[in-house]
């Protein structure tokens, strides 16, 4: 509560749908590090494409070797890893296709990489496309979203909630 007795909102990131497909909880992930939590608050998209978007503008900070993961840095501070598959790195960067390299600025709803869905499920691998929202400063409250069908580059397809710093 505020000093008017009103219940204050904490500030949030909204973020375009980065992917198409079926957006659902992180606890419904096979790989218990993210399933877990314990790489931060999250969600993640069963892709019904092969493209990835930048959910917002923002900077990009680290590309994984493999090219199965990207980190996207906000103005704010916050870092979102966007994460493709699980164990994916083992594909050793087949059937991904990184569109942008670290230090790139990008702008909402700009093409980051495409990947080979299909090719990663034939190899044995979930396909889906995990988003962590990771940082300090500012601290996560945490993720808010309806789980649905989202489209590529959906606006608000969720909000990241930051605790208020003082």
């Amino acid at each position: 509560m505020n000093k008017r007795g009103l219940t204050q909102r904490h500030p949030s990131i909204a973020v375009a749908a980065p992917v198409a497909g079926r957006l659902f909880p992180l606890s419904e992930v096979s790989d218990q590090n993210f399933s877990r939590g314990y790489l931060g608050e999250g969600v993640a998209i069963e892709p019904s494409d092969d493209l990835v978007v930048a959910p917002f503008a923002g900077t990009v900070s680290h590309i994984a070797e493999t090219k199965h993961a990207l980190l996207l840095k906000h103005a704010c501070g916050l870092q979102l890893l966007i994460h493709i598959g699980i164990d994916t790195i083992d594909l050793q960067g087949e059937g991904f296709d990184m569109l942008v390299r670290v230090n790139d600025q990008v702008g909402a709803r700009q093409p980051l990489v495409t990947f080979d869905h299909a090719l990663i499920r034939e190899s044995g691998y979930p396909a889906c496309v995990i988003f962590i929202a990771i940082g300090t400063a500012p601290h996560i409250a945490s993720i808010a979203c309806s789980y649905r069908e989202v489209q590529l580059g959906e606006q608000d397809a969720f909000r990241i909630m930051l605790k208020h710093t003082t």
